[in-house]
């Protein structure tokens, strides 16, 4: 079974590098639709324990955690590149000598791009709805990507080394796995472990941070911020991915 997923995993690199060589845009297109799937899931969090949050409840987090299992579903499910994902594909297809290197930073590169076009795109389709404002300075989106934002450089990159080590569990384990249920169940539980622990995803963070700062936000809240948060995070998920893809591929 372990096989039978690296083989789809090298597979999935294959063809993204077959459709970035003759229809980039698409490719693109398709980075943009995962930013853009992990801002649906995370207005769908907010409004669904906001209100657990504002009564200090404290099954807020987990059930959030939860729920944000969804936007991996959507992504897997609806045909979406995400640049975490992509990066334990081609570690572990050049690894196998079946991309190039080239390929690999090609691919990181632009499907990064997408990811945050597609994330701050969505955030300015959001911010006219009013349904983050609605709720207030006090909401449970402010409240995390302040302390996001409010971490040590050293906190972040060490968090996001675990968080893209529990994601490439979340995306190679369910594909040794007949059963699509179980596939899915697994795919959100992963998901929910890197969530609730407090973890750090570059491409999650782009989006969460876009939606706060498009509207009128907390004064912690802030680009500097933001970039503060984002560039160890990157480096830290990259580690990540290529740590957990060298143990899975021994």
């Amino acid at each position: 079974m372990e096989n039978t997923a690296l083989d789809a995993l090298t597979k999935k690199a294959k063809t993204s590098v077959h459709i970035v060589e003759n229809r980039p845009i698409e490719y693109f297109v398709r980075a943009m639709m995962a930013g853009a799937y992990i801002g649906f899931a995370s207005v769908f969090c907010l409004k669904a324990v906001n209100g657990l949050y504002m009564i200090q409840s404290p099954l807020a987090s987990l059930i959030a955690a939860l729920l944000f299992g969804v936007a991996l579903l959507m992504i897997v499910y609806g045909g979406a590149e995400l640049f975490t994902g992509n990066t334990m594909y081609f570690v572990i297809a050049t690894m196998r000598r079946e991309t190039s290197w080239k390929n690999t930073l090609q691919i990181w590169t632009l499907c990064l791009l997408g990811n945050a076009f597609g994330g701050l795109l969505f955030a300015l389709i959001m911010a006219p709805t009013g349904i983050i404002q609605e709720l207030g300075m006090d909401n449970w989106l402010f409240t995390l990507v302040g302390g996001k934002m409010s971490h040590s450089t050293i906190e972040i990159f060490f968090r996001a080394i675990l968080c893209n080590w529990m994601v490439c569990m979340a995306i190679f384990l369910p594909k040794t796995l007949k059963n699509e249920f179980a596939q899915i169940f697994a795919m959100m539980l992963l998901v929910s472990v890197f969530f609730v622990s407090s973890f750090e995803h570059v491409i999650a963070n782009l989006a969460i941070f876009a939606l706060a700062l498009v509207v009128p936000h907390p004064e912690v809240i802030t680009i500097g911020g933001a970039i503060h948060n984002l560039i160890p995070a990157l480096i830290g998920n990259i580690i990540g991915i290529v740590k957990s893809s060298m143990k899975t591929k021994a």
